[in-house]
């Protein structure tokens, strides 16, 4: 495992098209903006993936992504993601 220290506005490039910005720390907490082509597929590593669920999961990474999430909170502080959502 690479581990590396970054601030605030700086990034990490993964490849040619996968980059990672450190949007903002709040104590232990820390917001993440990830770029990347819509191909690839973004999941959180806490996020439990068992049984049928994770089988459905994995052969759905073949196929289409997902839509973007749209926020949910008024007024909120989220980093624009440059590809289009899906309709």
């Amino acid at each position: 495992m690479l581990v590396l220290t970054r601030k605030p506005r700086q990034k990490i490039l993964i490849g040619g098209d996968i980059s990672i910005t450190v949007v903002a720390i709040n104590g232990q907490q820390v917001r993440l903006g990830i770029t990347a082509p819509a191909r690839v597929r973004i999941l959180r590593g806490e996020v439990p993936r068992e049984g049928a669920q994770a089988r459905e999961d994995l052969a759905a990474a073949d196929g289409p992504p997902a839509p973007h999430p749209q926020p949910t909170r008024a007024g909120s502080r989220l980093v624009k993601n440059s590809r289009p959502q899906l309709r």
